[in-house]
């Protein structure tokens, strides 16, 4: 993508400025007013410090621009409240979210979780364009893209490439948001039913394109012409995924006959409705699998998921995933576990 700061020849959101300060313990506590409390402290030399915050709230997000004029070392811990995507514009910074850390530039943002502990490195020539995200915004966003109700919260990756890949285009309309605000037409000047579209485009957008736990779920719901009778079903197998689901149950609860449904499902998804059901229990099950603590046995993530039978489950789990159930709990930094 084209450098950020080619994108801006000023400093992004300068008519929203919050403080402009030289001390750092007075820029900690001001910073930490729209974020959350922080230790805060130089790292090396602490010549030419000086923090500028600019801050432009929304409903459910805000937009932010910060840079603190010299290296410094600022440890938050867990965000709690909010997501956090950052953006450098100019500079360089290193990144540690939870197990994960990151360098990032121009062409690397970062995406902190509220759940996972928070430690970076801002370098001195570091500006940062910043996403703040409530956290139940999202979430509820994200329950309703999966079609499914998620016990668990959303773990991004900690890096977001977004010089290239399906990450760029997200970056770019980040930017043009931002960009907009500036010109007076962005963030204040929209009316609320399109600040919400706004908010959801880019909440949406993030889900959809940042690898996470729950992107393998955001699957295309029942395509445009498929019949009430389909929409139903399928809204009552994802409503019930773990429950012991039978043919004749969804079919009365889409007021259709079983072969009206079968044939429905096969027109539009490829699928039976128990391959679709099982395909839909197989997918939530990873979702666990990347969510829950180390020490939540694989059958315990299967019988959560509406399977009773472990030799089968993980079968299926290798069939469809191209691993076994312990791997994927493996690749997320949990010890692996005997099937």
């Amino acid at each position: 993508m084209t450098r950020q700061e080619a994108e801006y020849k000023r400093e992004p959101l300068r008519a929203w400025r919050q403080f402009h300060s030289r001390d750092i313990d007075e820029a900690r506590i001001l910073v930490a007013q729209k974020f959350c409390d922080h230790r805060l402290q130089p790292a090396g030399k602490s010549r030419g410090f000086g923090t500028r915050h600019n801050h432009v709230p929304g409903h459910s997000l805000s937009l932010n621009y910060l840079c603190y004029g010299s290296a410094v070392q600022i440890d938050p811990g867990e965000l709690n409240d909010f997501y956090l995507v950052q953006m450098p514009l100019s500079g360089t910074a290193k990144v540690a979210n939870g197990a994960a850390a990151a360098d990032s530039d121009t062409r690397h943002a970062t995406v902190l979780n509220p759940t996972r502990a928070t430690q970076m490195t801002w370098h001195a020539d570091c500006q940062m364009l910043l996403l703040q995200i409530d956290r139940d915004a999202l979430h509820g966003l994200a329950e309703r893209a999966a079609g499914l109700p998620l016990s668990e919260p959303v773990v991004f990756d900690t890096a977001a490439p977004v010089g290239t890949g399906p990450l760029q285009g997200w970056a770019r309309q980040f930017i043009a948001c931002a960009r907009a605000t500036d010109a007076r037409a962005g963030f204040g000047h929209w009316s609320a039913m399109q600040q919400q579209l706004i908010e959801e485009q880019l909440i949406l957008g993030l889900l959809t394109h940042q690898q996470s736990n729950i992107r393998h779920l955001l699957t295309p719901r029942a395509p445009q012409g498929s019949s009430l009778q389909i929409r139903r079903a399928q809204d009552y197998i994802h409503a019930n995924a773990a429950e012991p689901l039978t043919i004749s149950a969804i079919a009365a609860e889409a007021d259709c006959s079983i072969r009206t449904l079968q044939a429905g499902f096969r027109q539009h998804f490829g699928l039976t409705p128990v391959e679709y059901l099982r395909d839909l229990r197989l997918d939530l099950a990873r979702y666990l699998l990347l969510s829950r603590p180390a020490e939540t046995p694989v059958s315990s993530i299967a019988y959560d998921s509406g399977f009773s039978h472990l030799g089968r489950f993980s079968q299926l789990y290798r069939a469809r995933f191209g691993e076994l159930p312990s791997a994927t709990r493996a690749a997320s930094g949990y010890p692996e576990e005997s099937e």
